[in-house]
């Protein structure tokens, strides 16, 4: 099928464990990336001389940790195509998420940014007895970004992800409400189109962080409402 251009950035940061499926998950994709976008976030692992082991397939940026709002933004800005694309580096796509959503918005035309559901499976290195009682049900997560497709346009109207501290746990959720707050369109895929793996190693398992992120959010909405009032 004929689409408008994919890049594809997969922001990385000691993901070297679990890269490789990543990466392979998007050179497995129905419809690939016409750019793929690999920004190394100063990581101390194997994860660059993995990317670097698919040759010219990807376009790698290396550069000083600066956070995943950091390296998702020099993605963008390095990226030129018209579709916009992110997966986290310990995610999966399944072989038909990109296909999906191109189609969807084609359908679409007035929305700026596609989702789809995110499954959950717990990475196969975690113990049973330390995986407690997480939601495994697909789910709309809309401050995940691995599972968007957005319109570049969009993201060069509401600007890139916040590199502020206290967004560090919620970036995605927080560039998320500022494309709610600007009304641009939004177009849904009822089906689970990207796996979300669950580790110890997951930003969310840092509970006080993640927490002190989600109250940054409640107040910018509780602002912008009274700022509507």
């Amino acid at each position: 099928m004929t689409t408008p251009g994919i890049s594809l950035i997969i922001p990385v940061y000691n993901g070297g464990r679990y890269l490789r499926e990543a990466i392979d998950s998007v050179l497995n994709q129905t419809v690939k990336p016409r750019e793929f976008i690999i920004v190394d976030d100063g990581s101390t692992d194997d994860s660059l001389q993995i990317a670097r082991s698919y040759g010219s397939t990807l376009k790698i940026i290396a550069q000083p940790n600066g956070g995943t709002a950091a390296a998702r933004n020099r993605g963008l800005a390095e990226a030129d195509q018209p579709l916009i694309a992110f997966l986290d580096n310990d995610d999966r796509f399944v072989p038909q998420k990109l296909q999906r959503q191109v189609q969807c918005l084609a359908q679409h035309p007035e929305a700026m940014l596609c989702l789809c559901r995110a499954r959950a499976f717990w990475s196969p290195e975690v113990p049973e007895n330390a995986r407690g009682d997480a939601d495994l049900t697909p789910q709309f997560r809309p401050g995940q970004p691995s599972t968007w497709l957005a319109r570049r346009e969009v993201l060069e109207r509401v600007g890139g992800f916040s590199a502020q501290p206290e967004c560090h746990f919620v970036e995605g959720s927080e560039l998320y409400l500022r494309i709610e707050q600007a009304g641009c369109p939004v177009a849904k895929i009822d089906d689970a189109l990207l796996d979300r793996r669950l580790s110890l190693s997951n930003k969310t398992a840092d509970s006080k962080g993640h927490l002190d992120g989600i109250m940054t959010l409640m107040k910018r909405r509780l602002d912008l409402r009274r700022s509507l009032a």
